[in-house]
């Protein structure tokens, strides 16, 4: 029997995948002397299949420890799922206490709980300092003292209260290791694996952002303070990770690690002077780095960093508090590349205010950062998440519009919970709509931009045609594979995955230049070259082109290209992808 047992989303059956603040909360348990443990949905099964059957086996494998408590760590992708959870829990189980947490349930707090009778709690903010005084007075206590519990959310003779006491921030430095009780054996993973490059430990290395972007809550969450740990603290954390499990490929998780630019410094030092021979990436803002501590970074054995665009409108940066210098922000870009870093760039589109004119931008910063040489980039379709300034704004206006279908594309459980969801827009607004013509003219740009990337040369030239016209560029692409998008978003991204090179190709319609066979021999190298460079394998593959390379190299516009071929050979070893010449005729 359990006194607490924790719930998270986790999917896959990896160290790498768990639950930090999760994990803090049970090792600080444990310790208090509490009977605690953590199910993930991958121990359920095949968590993204059978939905019923998924929920069947989550209720069922928490019923057999008979907890006396039940908490759910909520984020808005699975908060439908988790909500579905506790009901389950508590038919088969009335005694059984369900408390929510994590930031979508902070969020969505007092709504939530007018809406969904089976919740019982609600705990918001950080929770290190609270967990135990909270499941003291709730298991050991009687319910005593519950009034003494900051941020604490629950029902008190019929009626929602909060205590609006000061809540506490954690000493981040102080934070204990999680217990291995809770981890250690649950995993099946070879050194081999653990030690590779691609094996990114995440290291909580602070909270918080001091920025206020309006569609994000980041800010709202940890009330806009910035901490980060000491250098020593992050650290002795990468050392724990080697040292125990072998570990060597690191993620700092904040969302803008090089705010503090001494601390960061500190970390790079030690790591070169320990000589902890490790790689790792972070996430920043590119106006909070430079170009000295890029290479300080670089030399301590980063590889990797994550920056979020958003916007390629000069106005949207402005109305969405981002404030990015853009020109200055291509800059810095372009230093990483030249700097042999690898660059992922996060870009959104369908903010309220946003116009035609305003994702053309957009889309011409994105694509023309793709020809620069970024590999990694992702556009999302803003959502409309509590807490956000942009949800704030327009709660009224919103709507749910199954036309949108990239809104609800491969969330688990969504189609069996929207009649739930359509009653309570406040709980869930990240699944609705506003009408704007940017949202309802342009959802599949994902799917666009995602090809696009793949495709860098080709994509190039076919982009020039267009003379700037990235919306009509979008449009064609939509109008040539339309059997794509008639279906369900399942069946679009299985397309975008599987046969990008059919949808490239199918752009080819637009045209009859003599160059257009030219110009599909360009698709297939960049298409044979993306498979390799991608591939986790040793490969080598010889193919010959419909385009005389040294066309392709001199960057000759496209009807320039003379009919020709040539054959390559292209193969990766040892992680080093490389493309020789063998003829050209």
């Amino acid at each position: 029997m359990k006194d607490i047992m924790f719930v998270t989303s986790m999917e896959q059956p990896e160290l790498h995948h768990e639950v930090n603040g999760t994990l803090l909360l049970a090792t600080r348990l444990l310790k208090a002397g509490f009977e605690t443990d953590i199910l993930h949905f991958w121990e359920a099964g095949d968590c993204g299949k059978d939905y019923e059957a998924f929920i069947k086996s989550m209720t069922e494998r928490l019923l057999v420890h008979t907890p006396g408590s039940v908490a759910f760590y909520c984020v808005w992708t699975n908060y439908h799922i988790m909500l579905r959870i506790a009901a389950e829990v508590k038919r088969a189980a009335p005694e059984t206490v369900i408390v929510l947490g994590g930031p979508q349930a902070s969020a969505t707090a007092r709504d939530t709980l007018a809406a969904m009778p089976h919740v019982d709690y609600i705990c918001t903010g950080e929770g290190e300092n609270t967990v135990v005084p909270f499941f003291t007075a709730l298991l050991r206590d009687g319910g005593q003292g519950m009034d003494t519990i900051p941020g604490l959310f629950y029902r008190k003779d019929g009626q929602i209260v909060k205590n609006d006491l000061e809540l506490p921030l954690c000493d981040l430095d102080a934070e204990p290791r999680w217990d291995e009780r809770l981890f250690v054996g649950r995993y099946e993973e070879s050194p081999e694996k653990l030690s590779s490059d691609t094996y990114y430990m995440p290291i909580d290395a602070g909270r918080g952002c001091p920025y206020n972007c309006t569609f994000c809550c980041t800010s709202h969450f940890w009330r806009r303070t910035y901490r980060m740990k000491s250098a020593e603290r992050i650290v002795a954390d990468i050392r724990y990770f080697k040292e125990r499990f072998g570990i060597r490929s690191f993620w700092f998780s904040h969302d803008a690690f090089t705010i503090n630019h001494k601390l960061v410094e500190q970390v790079c030092d030690y790591i070169i002077e320990q000589d902890l021979d490790i790689c790792w990436r972070c996430s920043t803002r590119i106006d909070c780095i430079t170009e000295e501590l890029l290479m300080k970074m670089k030399q301590a054995g980063m590889t990797d960093i994550e920056v979020g665009i958003e916007t390629g409108s000069k106005r949207m940066q402005k109305l969405t508090n981002k404030r990015l210098d853009l020109e200055r922000a291509q800059e810095k870009i372009r230093f990483m590349l030249k700097n042999g870093l690898r660059v992922s760039l996060f870009f959104m589109y369908g903010f309220p205010e946003e116009t035609e004119a305003d994702l053309n931008d957009t889309l011409e910063l994105m694509f023309t950062l793709v020809d620069m040489g970024v590999q990694s980039i992702i556009m999302a379709y803003t959502r409309f998440n509590p807490a956000t300034q942009i949800a704030e704004d327009h709660m009224d206006e919103l709507i749910l519009d199954p036309k949108i279908k990239v809104l609800t594309r491969a969330v688990f459980g969504y189609e069996e919970e929207k009649v739930h969801i359509a009653q309570h827009k406040t709980v869930f607004p990240f699944f609705y709509h506003l009408g704007t013509p940017v949202r309802e003219n342009f959802q599949y740009v994902i799917f666009f931009t995602h090809v696009y990337r793949q495709f860098p040369n080709a994509a190039r030239y076919l982009r020039k045609l267009y003379e700037g016209d990235n919306l009509r560029f979008y449009r064609d692409f939509c109008e040539v594979n339309e059997s794509c998008f008639a279906e369900d978003m399942d069946h679009a991204t299985r397309e975008v995955v599987d046969n990008p090179l059919e949808l490239m190709e199918n752009m080819l319609q637009k045209f009859d230049g003599e160059w257009v066979e030219q110009l599909r021999g360009l698709m297939r190298y960049d298409w044979d070259q993306h498979r390799v460079s991608k591939s986790k394998e040793d490969i080598s593959l010889q193919e010959t082109y419909d385009f005389v390379i040294m066309d392709l190299q001199r960057r000759r516009p496209i009807q320039q290209f003379a009919k020709g071929k040539t054959t390559l050979v292209m193969e990766k070893k040892n992680g080093v992808a490389r493309v020789k010449i063998l003829d050209v005729r």
